[in-house]
Formats: C-alpha cells, sequence, structure tokens
C-alpha cells in the first residue's frame, strides 16, 4: 500500500484497543526503522523513546492521571483568565475525555522524553574548533526543545508509517504534565527529563470516528480548508 493510503485509510484515532496483545517483534522493527530513517540535528538525538509494554498497566494508570490533570489544569485556568467562561468538569475521578482512554488501555504506549546527547567522533573535532554543541547541556533543554520537538515529530510521522505498515493501530496525545517532578509524584521516579509526545499503538476495536458517526456528526468534525493552511508566496 501506497504511503498516502496507508496513512488515509488506516490512521484512525483508537478510542479502545483489542486486549490481544500484538508480538513484541513488531514493536521493534518498527521501532528500529523509525530510529534508522529519521534525520536530526548533528546526529545528536536529543531525545529517548521509552516503551511501556504490556506489564507496565499500573505505569500506564499513573501516566493517563498526568493527562487528565493536564485538560482539567488547562480548561480551570482559561476559565480564571476569561477566556472561557464553562469547563467539562475534567478532575481525576470525575468527567473523562473517554479519547484519552488509550492513554491507558493499550498494549504499548511510547513516550518520547529530551535527552542529554553525547557527540559522536567528528562532532567531537567540531567542537574543538568552537563547534557548541547544545544537545549536550542539561541548562539548554529547554532552550532548544522547539528543535527537538520537530525532530521528534518526524520520528513518530515514521514510526506512525512503520507500526501501521506492521497492520497496527496507533494514537496520539500531546495533553499530559512536562515537568519531571509531576510524573515523580505519581510514582514515575524513571521519568527524569522534559516528556514531549506520546503515542499508544496496538489493534484498535474502537474508533473514535465511528462514535461520530453514530451521532451523524463525523461530517462536522474536519479539517480547515486547504487554502487555510497552505499559502504559496
Amino acid at each position: 500500500m501506497k504511503h498516502f493510503d496507508l496513512l488515509e485509510q488506516k490512521r484512525k484515532h483508537v478510542k479502545t484497543y483489542s486486549k490481544k496483545i500484538p508480538p513484541k517483534e513488531l514493536i521493534e522493527r518498527a521501532l528500529w526503522k523509525a530510529w534508522k530513517t529519521s534525520p536530526s540535528k548533528n546526529n545528536a538525538m536529543a531525545y529517548q523513546a521509552l516503551v511501556w509494554g504490556p506489564d507496565k498497566e499500573l505505569e500506564k494508570i499513573a501516566i493517563h492521571s498526568l493527562v487528565v490533570k493536564c485538560h482539567a489544569d488547562v480548561e480551570d485556568k482559561a476559565v480564571t483568565d476569561g477566556q472561557a467562561t464553562i469547563t467539562q468538569g475534567a478532575k481525576v475521578g470525575g468527567y473523562e475525555n473517554p479519547y484519552y482512554r488509550h492513554i491507558r488501555e493499550n498494549p504499548y504506549l511510547i513516550t518520547v522524553h529530551s535527552r542529554l546527547s553525547t557527540p559522536n567522533k567528528f562532532y567531537e573535532r567540531q567542537v574543538k574548533t568552537g563547534h557548541f554543541y547544545d544537545q549536550g547541556f542539561k541548562s539548554h533543554i529547554e532552550k532548544i526543545v522547539d528543535s527537538v520537538a520537530v525532530e521528534v515529530g518526524i520520528f513518530i510521522a515514521n514510526l506512525t508509517n512503520y507500526l501501521l505498515e506492521e497492520g497496527l493501530d496507533i494514537s496520539y496525545n500531546s495533553c499530559f504534565k512536562r515537568r519531571p517532578e509531576e510524573w515523580h509524584k505519581v510514582g514515575l521516579k524513571m521519568v527524569d527529563t522534559r516528556p514531549i509526545v506520546m503515542l499508544s499503538c496496538g489493534w484498535g476495536k474502537k474508533y473514535r470516528y465511528e462514535d461520530l458517526r453514530e451521532l451523524k456528526i463525523q461530517h462536522e468534525d474536519i479539517k480547515p480548508e486547504i487554502g487555510d493552511i497552505i499559502k504559496w508566496i
């Protein structure tokens, strides 16, 4: 299947995953391909993908709580700042967006975080001539997060393609607490750098578009027109 057809026909947001666990080697193969084909400034790859497998149920529940708390805090602040008049009540233990459930209930969850990098031999020589290898300094993690996030986006896009090629489904999420200290509060002490994005994967059982179709509102949730997004100068 061509790349366009793979994404257009197969990539759908998963509401719930099948309980059947895909073989680990499918995930490993897709991750290897994404690592192999994703470009990076200075070949630094100043990020790391943490894979939370089928045995990490409690950790996924903890990560999900950070998602729900972020959602709640964003809505509360919008009301406080006068940018909204009401919240959806997205509190832990209260209202929960069902389309975040894939973070808690999945065979595999991949969270991508900033990483301190060590220069390869080529860039070791460049450093000696004056090149500043900013990916190697903790003080610069926040300063370079924009460029690292672009690389992570490329990595995740490539990974998406390879997982779809394996016959798997995936869903994204970027709503979660960004500070490592927040992850520590829910017992995730192994996370010591800034999280950037997360992706769940497995075999989908129920998809978001199916809910919208059943409600007969699928036509309402559409992208902006291409002319609003792409402008030739």
